[in-house]
């Protein structure tokens, strides 16, 4: 069939056609000699739908170019079907951090009496509750800054370990019970991984990596680091939660990844937690799961 038939059953256009042809990402099945027009198959739909899906998922042209070349390793497409999921879940981190730190805002100018027929002047509001506002912003440098530091005073031959700690179901206590309790629920699981992982490891860095996610950093190894994620899961267990407001037991999820001393991957070994997160969350409430860097 002609190209425009074929652009029109497949709801794309002409244009990306031939820029798909141009770039060999998907080639016609035949190019008329005399006046260079172009004829497709109806069965190149599924590659075509397949270019759509990747793109549509965040891969480079050039990289769906590689899966879609024949057979390739399935470890490999694996692998960087992994790492998309990383690169997305990040994203999400970022926005629902946005989302929380929104919600916060709104709170905190109901409360200093505002609405929306008023007039608003942001350096009138108390300080008391800008400094309620910025304490639930997360510094992630300043927490990788510690991480460096902590490192740089390492052995070399010691391995380093990234985990999160990620309070199941939060946003049901918000709902059932508000802000103010979700505050202190935060708190309190501060508290608990503070305590717990200071019985284990004699550096470390924490610090929140969203909302209702820690994220920890210390040169340990996978072992100790288990335990010590352990201990933080028993701790949850015995603490009372009622004294929160909150009276149901709140339970949690951990995940993380060890690999060697290597300053430049302390990075890439955050963005890898969150991939480990969501295995833990996937095993359901008070789950572990401790991947190998790479």
């Amino acid at each position: 069939m002609k190209i425009g038939e074929f652009a029109r059953m497949n709801n794309v256009t002409t244009k990306m056609l031939r820029y798909y042809d141009e770039i060999g990402l998907l080639k016609p099945a035949y190019i008329d000699g005399a006046t260079g027009y172009r004829s497709y198959d109806a069965s190149q739909s599924n590659c075509l739908n397949w270019i759509l899906i990747l793109k549509e998922l965040g891969f480079t042209l050039s990289q769906i170019r590689e899966m879609l070349s024949g057979p390739v390793d399935a470890a490999k497409i694996i692998r960087e079907m992994k790492q998309k999921r990383i690169e997305i879940s990040s994203v999400l981190n970022e926005m629902m951090q946005k989302k929380i730190e929104i919600d916060h805002l709104i709170k905190i100018l109901e409360k200093e009496g505002f609405s929306m027929d008023k007039k608003i002047n942001l350096l009138d509001i108390s300080q008391d509750s800008v400094h309620e506002i910025k304490k639930n912003i997360p510094n992630m440098e300043v927490f990788l800054e510690e991480a460096y530091s902590i490192t740089e005073a390492s052995e070399d031959s010691i391995n380093i370990t990234v985990f999160r700690f990620d309070i199941s179901h939060f946003k049901q206590i918000n709902d059932d019970y508000g802000f103010d309790v979700g505050d202190r629920v935060i708190v309190a699981c501060y508290n608990i991984i503070k305590e717990n992982i200071e019985k284990y490891f004699e550096k470390y860095a924490i610090g929140r990596a969203h909302g209702d996610e820690f994220i920890v950093f210390a040169p340990v190894g996978r072992e100790l680091a288990e335990k010590a994620a352990q201990s933080i899961i028993e701790g949850m267990a015995r603490f009372d939660f009622s004294q929160t407001g909150c009276s149901r037991q709140v339970k949690c999820g951990i995940g993380g990844v060890t690999g060697p001393k290597d300053l430049s991957k302390i990075r890439k070994m955050i963005d890898q937690s969150i991939d480990a997160i969501c295995e833990a969350k996937r095993k359901g409430p008070n789950s572990i799961e401790f991947q190998v860097f790479g």
